[in-house]
């Protein structure tokens, strides 16, 4: 039989999508549904001096508004993300009158219909005393915070960077960003028999079932939580919203079902974003350009109730040889919500800054910049000297260079131009991204007209994960594709990861893969299941990272965020990558367009090429995004976010991008997991931006470090020929 796994078979979802038949959070159906709207404050800090719900409560229809005065409301603090919980926040925003960013939930309407609610939902007066309130890391510079246990120090950076020949020093900054997915966040929730049942978009079932459990006092066995279908996540899904809590405790105050669609404007403040970071580089180099020192700081920007640091650096300084290299990573508090993780959060700012420098470097020497980045490829991990479990990054670096046609660049700026006369800009950047894994059971079930069935409480966002599962399923029971069926988005399945941090395929994957193996092992002779209970064969098993050990295996099946770290005792495990840019100014007009992108990955064993593609290509994509115009502005005399709609907030579409190559290299690996598969959901947005970057500055000669590259950013000098 032809192999299963590596062959690009179509999306198993594909069908339920585009006739509309899959079925979201949103579209799930129930009698008796009542609708809730949200109230947001107007302020970003300060507190409530006067809340006024009668005209509210006395629209037709109405039957809770939801304050902190409410007793419904009084419920403990969530358990943050970044102390061991799943909640993105830990302040319940309704636990009292104290508002601490702007667009805070100060109140929850429900009504019978939605259009009550939502009038309702404007009749609420509110009257606030503001106190002064800081929304940018520029504001708020001298109250970073040192985060401990996030540095590296190997060798003497600060030694080597004073006596390296060549030096380039620069700072660079990202903005903030949102994920925008195209489905909006949405919550129904309804209690029968002590029993919660919540539909909603999700990245963790589980997690978030444990979370809710918690939250109410109940067993956990008490919650359900599905979401079959995710339409986009990129980290904005995988924690627990405090909407979702909100709509649980309407419901059950009022015995009947509620449901929640939260509008795009809302979504900019209900949930996480991308916070802003700011990066201050040093690299020092012999003449012949080996790295002699590496120095990278970062700001963060953080709420002020709660701390996430998110370490860029740490991955970076796995990118090039360097006996000497110094990292410190500083949070900054300021008046927001919760920042949180949006696909690649710590490597994309980090590898922009890095990849930027690089090219600052190559320049300074006179390279090459892709010769310059082959000539400091390590052996070895340069942090701890472990060995690396694969690294296939010069493999990635030559075949992208060979289908872009890099060998054709010239290296003066300004100097290639199209047959239109437009100037012609290439950059090059690196990929790479840490091979997390969690741990995953899985069900495998055999019946007698020759399917199988797959459950695991893991998601598909998107990316693909009911179909490549499948097809682990079908290699190890030697079925086509077609014969399996995945079920997944149920928190009654058997334990599944969270899908964030690019683990879903190798560790629900190796869960399915010792079901799958399990299940085969236990056939009759001949292969007949006529003659068992039923004609149905199940079997259950589960995958562990070696790494996390009997207490990590339970903290990760009960729902907690439980990953094994890329850097083991023995290997380094990352994913890689090369990534070629073209953009084309108008010499006149200054206007940046992508001409094409080329990207090349190693990424293990791929399952399913089809989907790989697809992920890559959209990570790329996202990142030229990035690079060219996505920003959530603030207004800062205001401290909030101002472009909080698809009209200001601007995302990349079809004719904002080129032609997009993406290839993978053959990488086998066999520490990462039993399947050789690595994370590549996020590695195609990493380095991204700063092959952006780098093609603009070699197109109009300026050197952009603060994203997004704007027109502004690119015009000439007044003396300067166009």
């Amino acid at each position: 039989m032809t192999d299963v796994v590596g062959a690009p078979v179509v999306r198993a979802d594909a069908l339920a999508k585009v006739t509309g038949s899959a079925r979201y959070a949103a579209d799930v159906p129930g009698p008796d549904t009542a609708h809730a709207a949200l109230v947001t404050s107007t302020v970003a800090r300060g507190r409530l001096t006067a809340l006024d719900t009668a005209a509210a409560e006395a629209v037709p229809g109405v039957r809770l508004v939801l304050t902190h005065r409410n007793p419904e409301a009084e419920l403990p603090p969530g358990q943050f993300v970044g102390t061991g919980g799943l909640f993105q926040s830990s302040v319940n925003p309704l636990a009292s009158d104290e508002i601490h960013y702007t667009g805070q939930i100060i109140a929850l309407v429900v009504a019978d219909s939605l259009q009550a609610a939502e009038e309702a939902a404007h009749l609420v007066a509110v009257e606030y005393e503001t106190w002064p309130a800081h929304a940018t890391l520029a504001e708020e510079a001298d109250g970073a915070l040192l985060c401990e246990g996030a540095s590296i120090e190997a060798g003497d950076a600060g030694g080597a960077l004073a006596g390296a020949p060549v030096v380039v020093e620069a700072e660079y900054t990202t903005p903030a960003m949102h994920h925008n997915p195209i489905e909006l966040y949405a919550t129904t929730a309804a209690w029968r028999d002590g029993v919660l049942t919540v539909h909603m978009p999700t990245q963790a079932v589980q997690g978030t079932r444990a979370s809710l459990a918690g939250m109410f006092g109940l067993p956990t066995g008490s919650v359900r939580v599905l979401g079959a279908y995710v339409g986009g996540g990129f980290g904005g899904k995988a924690t627990v919203l405090w909407h979702t809590v909100l709509v649980a405790a309407a419901a059950r105050a009022l015995g009947r079902p509620v449901k929640l669609v939260v509008p795009r404007e809302q979504m900019f403040t209900v949930g996480s974003f991308r916070p802003q970071t700011r990066h201050r580089v040093r690299l020092g180099a012999a003449p012949d350009g080996r790295l002699l020192g590496y120095e990278h700081h970062t700001w963060g920007q953080n709420s002020r109730a709660d701390v996430l640091p998110l370490p860029g650096a740490e991955v970076t300084t796995r990118l090039y040889a360097c006996p000497s290299i110094s990292t410190r990573e500083y949070v900054v508090p300021t008046d927001v919500n919760a920042p949180g993780f949006m696909r690649a959060p710590a490597e994309f700012p980090a590898a922009f800054a890095l990849e930027s420098a690089m090219d600052e470097l190559a320049e300074a020497l006179g390279a090459d910049p892709l010769e310059l980045r082959m000539r400091n490829e390590p052996d070895r991990d340069p942090v701890t000297g472990l060995p690396f479990s694969s690294r296939s990054m010069t493999a990635c670096r030559r075949r992208g260079a060979e289908l872009f046609g890099w060998s054709r660049r010239d290296p003066r700026p300004g100097s290639m131009r199209d047959r239109d006369g437009l100037l012609i800009g290439w950059g090059c950047a690196s990929s790479l991204y840490p091979v997390y894994r969690a741990p995953s059971r899985a069900r495998v079930r055999l019946t007698a007209d020759g399917r199988a069935e797959v459950e695991v409480a893991t998601h598909d966002l998107g990316t693909g994960a009911y179909t490549v599962l499948g097809q682990i399923a079908a290699q190890e029971l030697g079925l086509p594709a077609d014969a399996v069926t995945v079920r997944l988005g149920d928190s009654d399945l058997p334990a599944g990861p969270l899908s964030g941090g690019s683990t879903t395929t190798a560790s629900a994957g190796s869960a399915v893969r010792a079901a799958a193996r399990a299940a085969r092992d236990r056939l009759p002779a001949g292969g007949a299941l006529a003659d068992l209970p039923g004609g149905v064969l199940e079997a259950d098993a589960s995958w562990v990272p070696p790494e996390l050990g009997a207490e990590g295996a339970r903290l990760g099946l009960a729902g907690g965020l439980v990953q094994a770290p890329a850097i083991s005792a023995t290997h380094v495990m990352f994913s890689h990558g090369a990534q070629f840019v073209e953009v084309l100014v108008d010499p006149a007009t200054r206007r940046v367009r992508l001409g094409r992108m080329v990207g090349v990955f190693a990424c293990g064993r791929i399952i399913n090429p089809r989907t790989a593609r697809n992920q890559l290509a959209g990570g790329m994509i996202w990142g030229a995004g990035h690079a060219l115009m996505e920003e959530t502005q603030v207004d800062r005399a205001l401290a909030r976010f101002t472009n909080t709609d698809l009209g200001g907030y601007h995302i990349a579409c079809n004719a904002d991008i080129g032609e997009v190559t993406v290839e993978t290299v053959d990488e086998t690996d066999h520490v990462v997991n039993p399947l050789g598969a690595k994370g590549l959901g996020e590695l195609g947005i990493v380095g991204t931006t700063a092959a952006v970057a780098n093609a603009v500055r070699h197109a109009t000669g300026v050197r952009v470090r603060d994203l997004p590259v704007l027109l502004d950013d690119v015009l000439p000098a007044p003396d300067e020929p166009s």
